[in-house]
């Protein structure tokens, strides 16, 4: 199955929420670990992008 950046987003947003990953893999038809590895894509993504915009304070 190909996963997109929706998909990584929802499923760490789900986990955020307090849901636990076997649930987030049911959910979303896949594996606990695989919703994880979603999750954690997502984060890197996101903190990735957030390191690329930030503005020099000094």
């Amino acid at each position: 199955m190909n996963w997109h950046e929706d998909d990584e987003r929802d499923a760490w947003t789900m986990r955020q929420a307090g849901t636990d990953w076997q649930r987030i893999g049911i959910e979303m038809g896949c594996t606990a670990t695989t919703a994880q590895s979603l999750a954690a894509a997502y984060e890197r993504r996101t903190d990735e992008r957030a390191a690329r915009e930030q503005m020099e304070l000094f």
